[in-house]
């Protein structure tokens, strides 16, 4: 099973927000460009290299307006 497969079992759904380079740089990527995050409650994980770097807060993603 791939990697992003899991993720989505798991409940991620794909981040498609902007992500401040301080979230690369607290982790030392050295490959951003390839950065695909997925998130769910507090839990924001990368999928774009074998580092599958995770955080456990928001800190650094843009926010989403929540419409109710």
């Amino acid at each position: 099973m791939k990697f992003t497969e899991y993720l989505k079992k798991e409940g991620y759904v794909r981040y498609r927000g902007t992500v401040d380079k301080s979230v690369y740089e607290y982790f030392g990527c050295k490959c951003a460009h390839r950065a695909v995050w997925y998130h769910k409650k507090d839990s924001y994980q990368c999928a774009g290299c074998k580092e599958q770097c995770e955080t456990p807060g928001p800190e650094g993603f843009q926010p989403f307006l929540m419409m109710e």
